[in-house]
């Protein structure tokens, strides 16, 4: 029989790639996925008691910055209060299984602004409730790891692919590019802070680091942690131009204040030695991949 993966989150934009990445990768896997409310502790118990999962993936959280920020008790009790039940629920019922807790480098928050690409050791110091409530449960998480649970934290960096809501930065200047195409909006694109720098990194190369996760054929030590990004600071202002170059077309970027930076960051750049290392993992998707995907998904939404 095949891995008994328990995939929270699958029906989220990084999930759905997950899945059809473990189809590609893990044939013969078994995933186990259930509706239920990770923030009901008696029905996490009953699944993984049931279902005797090998390895956890845990995707599921309040993902948003904006709506982390409109919506901060549910952020909280979901990113932290759900964890802590699902990992504590493994340390007892599954104390075998290993966990994948999907982290976010959003927890460095402020240690960015030292403009160095920053490792596994970087102090962790969030700016906002996003970032505070995923980094309370990425410590909690390493402290259940300290006591026996088999916790692996992999801090992903920016993802970008298909299926991506707006509220991303990729697909934010995406989206305008094809609109501009189509004669839907004017030959213009708005952005809000074009100096603000992101570690992109394809959400499908991004997914194969969990996956390698997942097929360890030796655990790593309990509470690794491990950085998955491209290791490379792309602009908002630079994105925009190369999705210009690609579709072919000329447009004025234009600066409205009133639009938030995604992050509210002002630049983001990771080190991922440490994945490579240990995971034998690098990103191979090219960027310019990845900016016709993404430009293409708009493409085909836009349609009338």
């Amino acid at each position: 029989m095949g891995l008994r993966i328990l995939l929270t989150g699958g029906q989220g934009f990084v999930g759905q790639h997950l899945k059809a990445r473990l189809r590609d990768r893990l044939p013969g896997h078994v995933l186990l996925e259930d509706p239920m409310d990770i923030r009901d502790r008696a029905a996490v118990e009953r699944f993984v008691r049931s279902e005797k999962p090998d390895a956890c993936l845990h995707l599921a959280a309040v993902s948003s910055v904006a709506r982390a920020k409109a919506e901060s008790a549910n952020a909280w009790t979901v990113n932290l209060d759900g964890t802590l039940i699902l990992a504590e629920t493994f340390e007892t019922y599954a104390p075998q299984a290993s966990f994948v807790f999907v982290s976010t480098a959003e927890i460095y928050g402020a240690s960015f602004s030292s403009g160095q690409p920053l490792d596994e050791s970087a102090v962790i110091a969030p700016v906002n409730s996003y970032a505070s409530s995923k980094a309370a449960a990425d410590l909690a998480i390493g402290n259940l790891s300290r006591e026996g649970l088999h916790g692996l934290r992999l801090r992903a960096f920016t993802q970008a692919g298909t299926g991506q809501d707006e509220e991303a930065v990729l697909p934010f200047l995406a989206a305008q590019v094809a609109r501009i195409e189509a004669g839907q909006q004017p030959p213009t694109i708005t952005v809000g802070h074009p100096g603000a720098g992101f570690d992109v990194t394809d959400v499908r190369d991004a997914c194969d680091a969990y996956i390698n996760a997942l097929a360890l054929p030796q655990s790593l030590p309990n509470g690794t942690v491990l950085n998955i990004c491209s290791g490379v600071t792309r602009t908002i202002r630079s994105m925009a131009r190369d999705l210009l170059d690609v579709a072919g077309i000329s447009a004025a970027i234009e600066v409205d204040p009133a639009i938030p930076c995604p992050s509210g960051l002002s630049s983001m750049q990771g080190n991922s030695a440490a994945a490579k290392e240990a995971l034998d993992w690098s990103p191979r998707i090219p960027w310019h991949e990845t900016l016709v995907t993404v430009l293409n998904d708009w493409r085909c939404r836009i349609r009338p």
